[in-house]
């Protein structure tokens, strides 16, 4: 109770200063030139399509969901040099390095290394391991630069996009080939980073475009400051990628992509506190895709679209080496509209197979795993008044060859009035547990003792019944604003029983509670030079009896977190940019190590139209890491950008 009172008080008193914001903005009768032009930088924004929310082209107008995208131009300014990192400015989403190859990602909470509770996308491809439900990141060195945009959907998708996506969906959408004409230069060091990527792009034919690419980058392992003193590296990580993508697009109808990379990455690992294995140990991981994608328009709204993709991933955990393998292919049908119905259908299937090499401190009981999984979806989109009210019905049937079936079912209602948006939606999901909650026996032997942990398979899905509401408001071309509201409540999640008489722990499906809060993002063109996007996201987890090792190491928090961002970007002068970007993180538990505060920097000099130096820092501030011990130490770039 005592927390819904703060909620509610800090968003009215958001409200009441935005009122007073608003009035000065909306009292201007003439537009100016640069008004002008803002207004048609607005119009190009709304224009912009995207794919997550609804699996068809839509603009981003008339969507029932909370979503943010981060733009070419929104991913630049934040100055990140990899997709985690352009991932802080989000509200509601958590960010935190671990270590030079380990991020931790969470949507509206389960922060945690081995979190299974959205899923990552890149080009529509999941990158999300089928058997550890995580990322390898080590594996996925993307250059920012080939990135389009982020599309972040927050609050479950399943009902499009299945059972993965139970707390969010993160799609990374790159550019096409004919994006990418010329060669480009991007050199970066600093005292923590040091890479150097080249891409050179060109044509085939008239209407065909090719891109390859390479990228090499050394990364030392992250310090940590712990209770009584600070530790020295941890994971060096050399990473090494090279890709190639082509686009082809007849005069009429069709656009063909093939695309593909190869990755290798290096890991020379010494111990960090708390890790019960001794170190010093060098371990290799490849990984590499190969993705084909068929696009046919049909009309002026409608569509289908075909993909199939194979992937493949070598890595270690701590001496347990293993490879897994995914081929994956889905049909997606767009409709024109019918009467009041526009309708999105989709069919698709995925096989991975895993196989695992015995370590000697690590070992598995199943050294080869596989799967056969499919899946169809339907929805819906219902025109209930023209131009102002809309419903949205969607189901998605995921279907496992062990027999289980999991329906994904939402219900959305939008209704826009003018400038504002006001959007409902009530969502059923259930989620299959990770494959190594469901089979295998995994043996940790540590000083002269053997732990085990026992997945006998006996689990139950984890369900997802969710309630949200939001509210979007364009005051002026200077003037954005978007709130949302949320309350999930979970249940049969997977908890870890440990019986430290045997030094045995069981997955099971016992873990129950609940998560609501909210999200309020903000942004204000104050002076033609300046830019302020400040968000506030408020949640709290009540889930009793949880400890860290419950929800597949996902922990949930069990009290209210506040976490503040805010982006100012500047325009210094006519080739001079300094953006800034702090975010305030409590979790109000009393504990002194669960607070944080972090601030990065950029300051960017463009001497001319083909070259742009920046200056960037990261965590110059003292940030402490969520449900963790240690905090990051402050970091110093220098990137430079040569388009010729």
């Amino acid at each position: 109770m005592i927390f819904f009172r703060q909620l509610f008080f800090i968003i009215f008193l958001f409200f009441l200063i935005l009122n007073g914001l608003i009035k000065p903005c909306l009292a201007q009768e003439k537009e100016t030139s640069n008004q002008q032009l803002e207004k048609l930088e607005l119009e190009d924004l709304l224009d912009v399509e995207v794919v997550s929310p609804t699996r068809r082209k839509q603009s981003l107008e008339n969507i029932a969901g909370s979503y943010t995208i981060l733009t070419e131009e929104d991913i630049k300014v934040s100055g990140a040099m990899s997709v985690p990192e352009a991932l802080k400015v989000v509200p509601g989403v958590l960010v935190t390095r671990m270590d030079s190859d380990k991020w931790s990602i969470g949507i509206r909470g389960f922060n945690g290394v081995f979190n299974s509770k959205q899923l990552i996308l890149i080009d529509n491809r999941p990158i999300t391991s089928p058997y550890y439900s995580e990322v390898i990141w080590s594996n996925q060195d993307l250059p920012i630069e080939l990135v389009k945009r982020i599309e972040v959907i927050r609050g479950p998708w399943t009902s499009l996009w299945g059972s993965e996506s139970f707390n969010g969906v993160i799609n990374i959408i790159t550019k096409s080939a004919k994006e990418l004409q010329g060669t480009q230069s991007v050199s970066v060091v600093g005292n923590d980073v040091a890479s150097q990527m080249v891409r050179q792009g060109g044509k085939f034919t008239d209407d065909g475009y090719f891109m390859v690419y390479a990228k090499g980058s050394y990364e030392p392992g992250k310090s940590y400051t712990v209770r009584g003193g600070t530790h020295k590296g941890s994971r060096d990580l050399v990473q090494g990628t090279t890709g190639f993508r082509t686009d082809w697009q007849n005069i009429f109808t069709d656009q063909f992509t093939i695309q593909g990379d190869i990755s290798t990455s290096s890991i020379t690992e010494q111990s960090p506190p708390g890790n019960p294995f001794s170190a010093d140990k060098v371990k290799k991981g490849y990984g590499g895709y190969a993705q084909f994608t068929w696009d046919r328009a049909t009309g002026l709204n409608s569509g289908m679209q075909f993909r199939t993709s194979y992937s493949r991933s070598e890595t270690t955990f701590d001496d347990l080496e293993g490879v897994s393998n995914t081929i994956d292919a889905e049909y997606i049908y767009s409709a024109d509209q019918i009467g009041i119905n526009l309708f999105t259908l989709g069919l698709g299937g995925r096989y991975f197979w895993d196989s695992f090499e015995q370590g000697d401190h690590v070992r598995v009981r199943n050294e080869k795993f596989s799967r056969m999984d499919f899946s169809s979806f339907a929805q819906d989109k219902m025109t209930l008044i023209e131009d102002s009210l809309f419903l949205t019905l969607g189901l998605k049937l995921d279907y496992s060859e062990d027999g289980n079936l999991e329906p994904q079912s939402t219900a959305r209602l939008l209704y826009t009035a003018d400038e504002d948006e006001y959007w409902l939606a009530v969502s059923k999901a259930t989620r299959v547990p990770s494959n190594w909650a469901r089979e295998g026996r995994y043996q940790v032997n540590y000083n002269g003792k053997r732990y085990e942990i026992d997945a006998s398979g006996n689990l139950d899905s984890e369900e997802l019944t969710s309630v949200e509401a939001g509210y979007r408001r364009i005051f002026s071309d200077n003037l954005k604003l978007d709130l949302s509201l949320y309350f999930n409540s979970y249940d049969k999640l997977i908890t870890l029983n440990y019986d430290p008489d045997t030094r045995i722990a069981t997955p099971a499906s016992a873990l129950c509670g609940l998560t609501y809060g909210t999200e309020v993002a903000l942004d204000w063109k104050v002076l033609p030079r300046l830019t302020l996007r400040p968000s506030i996201s408020l949640s709290n987890q009540d889930f009793p009896g949880a400890t860290l090792n419950d929800a597949g190491f996902s922990p949930p928090l069990n009290c209210p977190v506040y976490n503040l961002k805010i982006q100012a970007l500047i325009n210094l002068a006519e080739k001079w940019d300094l953006d800034l970007f702090g975010s305030y993180l409590n979790t109000m538990d009393d504990k002194d190590l669960s607070t944080g505060f972090g601030v990065d920097a950029r300051l960017a000099w463009h001497p001319v139209d083909n070259l742009s130096l920046e200056l960037i820092g990261s965590s110059l501030l003292s940030q402490v890491n969520e449900g963790n011990f240690e905090t990051t130490e402050p970091s110093c770039s220098l990137r430079v950008i040569w388009d010729f």
